[in-house]
């Protein structure tokens, strides 16, 4: 009876060492691989994305103004209709400050007419005033003569004392009359010099006058400063406007030809970017359409939203590429800081990181698989640059079941990439 007991026990033994050598020792299944790419010479390019801002160029939104105090008479426009540059928008009632200027032109008339009396009257009472004065010198010039004459004859006793004392006394009249006429005429020259630079400045000031009701009359014809659409209107016909407050500001006028994109760079990548570096981007309103440009400038200046630091990209756009594109549009950028054309290049689905190795899966002609270890080149967004470890048209795996895992590997996360690079 001990010995079958001991029979059995044998027998237990060597079925579960037969099992177990049969478990262990059975062949390791291969890896099995769902899915394949090829390697081939294409382009390939580095990324960063970002957020942007659609914001109009200064000098593009023009907010136009009353600069005259009255009713709108007119209003010629809508938002969004086309406007040139001059093209009249809206009229205010004028008929106040035309009247004004009626008054100012008849102030002017008056005022002409006083002008030209003065030029008039006092030039022909200078001439009166020299007339004068020439005759007086001429009767001067006689009575010193004829005094000269008489001296010598009394001195020779030719005529009494009393023929001399007589033309002594016509000289000295004669005399102090020059004296008068020459005071005469230059009291009437200095009141003409001061009548005339009062009636000048009296015309003048009536003319100044003439020229700001012209100018304020002009201000009630309100014309588009800018080629543009006109993106709102804030009064319309019949209301009253007063100039110099904010309510004013009547219509708003923008160049949609004179758009730029804000993009918001993060800190860690902001030192890739460069100035005419391409950028394309998108936005909502036109999902299919993608929008070129390029980095016109980096600014200095940081800007923090929600404690993250960026730095702003300035992008001017083609007014061509613009011409869709509305203010405070919200854009999905992607800034090209590096491209190589005609690279051999991979599916980044491809890569796979295998412990600290970043590896490759190529798929042999037996349908099998040899680790490889490539030396990578530019990873863009969607493949990489194979510099050397594989050949054209050599099949690698991007989706594939390696023993020991429960699901396919598709793609190992790339490590230490930094912050926003593609």
């Amino acid at each position: 009876m001990r010995i079958f007991k001991w029979l059995f026990l044998l027998a237990l033994l060597t079925a579960g060492g037969y099992f177990g050598y049969k478990h262990y020792t059975k062949k390791p299944e291969p890896p099995r691989v769902i899915a394949t790419a090829e390697a081939s010479l294409g382009n390939v390019r580095k990324v960063l994305e970002a957020t942007g801002i659609i914001k109009a160029q200064v000098g593009a939104i023009v907010k136009i103004g009353a600069r005259a105090t009255g009713t709108i008479k007119e209003m010629h426009v809508k938002v969004g209709d086309e406007v040139k540059r001059d093209q009249l928008i809206a009229v205010i009632d004028s008929r106040e400050l035309r009247s004004q200027l009626d008054e100012a032109e008849a102030r002017l008339a008056r005022a002409n007419a006083e002008l030209s009396q003065v030029e008039t009257v006092y030039p022909r009472r200078i001439a009166e005033a020299e007339a004068e004065l020439r005759l007086s010198q001429a009767k001067y010039d006689y009575a010193a003569s004829t005094l000269k004459r008489q001296d010598e004859l009394f001195r020779k006793e030719l005529v009494a004392r009393d023929v001399l004392d007589a033309a002594r006394r016509d000289n000295l009249v004669s005399q102090n009359e020059v004296l008068a006429r020459e005071a005469s005429l230059v009291r009437v020259r200095t009141e003409f010099e001061k009548e005339l630079i009062k009636a000048q400045r009296v015309r003048d000031e009536a003319q100044a006058v003439i020229d700001s009701a012209n100018t304020k009359i002009s201000y009630t014809r309100i014309v588009s400063p800018i080629d543009g659409v006109v993106a709102l209107v804030t009064s319309q016909a019949g209301e009253t406007v007063v100039a110099g407050l904010q309510v004013a500001n009547l219509i708003t006028v923008l160049d949609p030809s004179r758009l730029e994109m804000w993009i918001y760079v993060d800190e860690t990548d902001v030192g890739q970017v460069k100035a005419a570096m391409p950028v394309e981007f998108r936005v909502d309103a036109y999902p299919g359409t993608t929008f070129k440009g390029s980095v016109n400038q980096i600014y200095p200046q940081p800007e923090i939203r929600d404690n993250i630091v960026y730095y702003q990209a300035l992008v001017r756009l083609d007014p061509a590429e613009s011409s869709k594109l509305r203010p405070e549009m919200t854009t999905q950028c992607q800034i090209v800081v590096q491209e190589k054309k005609g690279v051999l290049v991979i599916p980044n689905a491809a890569l796979k990181w295998i412990g600290d190795k970043q590896v490759v899966f190529a798929v042999t002609e037996g349908g099998g698989v040899r680790e490889v270890q490539p030396k990578l080149g530019l990873e863009g967004l969607n493949e990489t640059e194979i510099v050397e470890g594989l050949a054209p048209g050599e099949k690698v795996a991007t989706q594939i079941v390696l023993p020991g895992l429960a699901a396919p590997t598709i793609n190992a996360p790339k490590a230490n990439r930094p912050g926003g690079g593609r």
